[in-house]
């Protein structure tokens, strides 16, 4: 019984953080919804959804507008997969630096942005808000769906981290072609 109720409150807040009602506000701008997408991996099925969250003026700006630009906006992740470890998160996510730094993307701070997520476990139903603010960097904010505890890992400086984090799922060589036309709401 208790494993319901803890996957029906990991549904409510992967509908309410990817529906148009539900609102964020980071570096004191409003941002709005731009669009959510679904990760897919073979055998692992759907792995996350992300949806991607922009200020007002970049609500209709293209991929390498919003990669590019200096301005607050966030990708909030929703796990939907028991079978992603934080192991499976690294690789993937060092795999998608690597993409975007192929694609003019690269930092020289991926290492100290994967090491926030050090003493992370997921769980299916956990969400990873990923919000930069020029002013902080990238903050991580982790909420465990089992506890209902937020944490914020922490935050890197600089817009270099942003622009090849946000490659990973935008840029010209994305993580999955389908993900990225979802996220921008094609």
């Amino acid at each position: 019984m208790r494993k319901g109720v803890v996957v029906a409150i990991a549904l409510l807040v992967a509908v309410c953080m990817m529906s148009d009602v539900f609102s964020l506000s980071l570096g004191g701008k409003e941002l709005v919804k731009k669009g959510t997408g679904k990760r897919t991996k073979g055998i692992l099925g759907t792995v996350y959804y992300a949806t991607l969250w922009v200020p007002e003026s970049l609500k209709t700006a293209d991929a390498k507008t919003i990669v590019e630009a200096d301005e607050p906006m966030a990708v909030v992740l929703v796990i939907d997969s028991g079978l992603l470890t934080k192991e499976r998160f690294l690789e993937a996510t060092k795999e998608g630096f690597a993409q975007a730094a192929s694609s003019g993307y690269a930092t020289a701070k991926q290492d100290a942005f994967l090491k926030l997520f050090d003493a992370v476990e997921f769980k299916k139903g956990d969400v990873i808000q990923l919000g930069y603010d020029p002013k902080a960097g990238v903050t991580a904010v982790f909420t465990a769906t089992e506890t209902k505890k937020t944490t914020t890992l922490g935050s890197v400086a600089g817009l270099d981290l942003k622009k090849a984090l946000f490659a990973i799922w935008l840029g010209p060589k994305p993580v999955q072609e389908s993900l990225k036309k979802q996220m921008l709401g094609m």
